[in-house]
């Protein structure tokens, strides 16, 4: 038997595969949702679980009882209690009862709704919408990017991108104004600063936190920031202080206490002190999330604890996007 995971968030599940067919299992590897289904995602923020079978799309609870048949052509997880479907033509909004709340008349609708309002697409030209399904942001702009603050960020047909509020008034985007405002695709790298000596970053008083000498540096991440240097890889912690020397080969941001790190082909954790608290002997480890990280060992995949402890056998296909999250 061959499973493969990927993520099933709200109760902790992983979505898992088996004979070609996806299903749930929990933290101890049993099998809550029976394998059965042609593909299945989760969001990070809602409880209903995206199922697709003989190629319609549905939705089912976190113990595999249908919530919506499959009848959909496509569609997206739910979004601030709407989810995003089409008929095969056009695209609308459901809600967890099934109920169809905007009617079938866009071409697109980009992930769905964020701080209340969702993108949409007519003719290659889109806006946004609230939840009553007005038009809030006329249909005028050439690409639009989810709201996840009170601001968002679009782009007009002649090449410019603008700032627009959730009452559609525009602003030209000023790096530094916005710098510190969550904008998809605008400010990547908050924080972010480069001179002569090399790269660095500031905090949000503007206080200097990584010194510009690092070749790259990484978004702050659990309170820590990622470094590289001549090829080799550290990490600062939020005021300033270098806590572990460039010395790893690569490493990812910091959750839950800890960076999943490679080091001579093998992999391991560093916690945030500086120790290595697991040693590198993986040849792949995932971030921990909700106390257990995806690593890989002998072309096989499981879970270990915060003490290195496999809680699930690496017995299972490989699978990098795999996560109880």
């Amino acid at each position: 038997m061959t499973l493969t995971f990927t993520a099933c968030k709200t109760t902790q599940l992983a979505i898992v595969k088996q004979n070609g067919k996806f299903g749930c299992i929990d933290k101890k590897g049993n099998i809550i949702i029976k394998p059965e289904w042609d593909w299945m995602l989760q969001s990070d923020k809602s409880r209903q679980i995206l199922v697709e079978k003989d190629s319609l799309f549905g939705f089912v609870d976190n113990q595999g009882n249908i919530l919506i048949e499959p009848k959909y052509k496509n569609a997206m997880v739910f979004y601030e209690g709407l989810a995003s479907v089409s008929n095969g033509n056009k695209f609308g909004f459901i809600n967890i009862k099934g109920d169809t709340v905007i009617p079938f008349i866009y071409d697109d609708v980009f992930l769905g709704f964020s701080n209340g309002l969702s993108h949409v697409t007519v003719n290659d030209s889109c806006g946004f919408i609230g939840k009553s399904g007005k038009v809030v942001i006329p249909l005028i702009y050439k690409t639009c990017y989810p709201f996840l603050s009170d601001i968002a960020s679009v782009e007009t047909f002649d090449g410019q991108t603008l700032i627009i509020d959730k009452k559609g008034s525009v602003f030209a985007y000023d790096k530094e104004r916005y710098k510190d405002k969550r904008l998809w695709a605008l400010n990547t790298y908050p924080g972010s600063f480069r001179t002569q000596t090399g790269q660095g970053r500031i905090n949000s008083r503007g206080d200097t936190i990584v010194p510009p000498i690092y070749d790259v540096t990484g978004n702050l991440s659990d309170h820590m920031y990622i470094v590289q240097l001549k090829g080799k890889w550290g990490a600062y912690n939020d005021i300033g202080k270098l806590i572990v020397e460039p010395k790893f080969d690569e490493i990812r941001h910091y959750n839950e206490g800890f960076a999943n790190f490679k080091l001579n082909g093998k992999w391991g954790y560093v916690d945030k002190k500086g120790r290595i608290v697991i040693e590198p002997t993986f040849d792949y480890a995932s971030q921990f999330e909700n106390g257990l990280a995806y690593v890989e060992l002998n072309g096989k995949s499981g879970f270990v604890n915060k003490k290195g402890k496999f809680v699930i056998k690496p017995e299972f296909e490989i699978n990098k996007d795999s996560g109880f999250r």
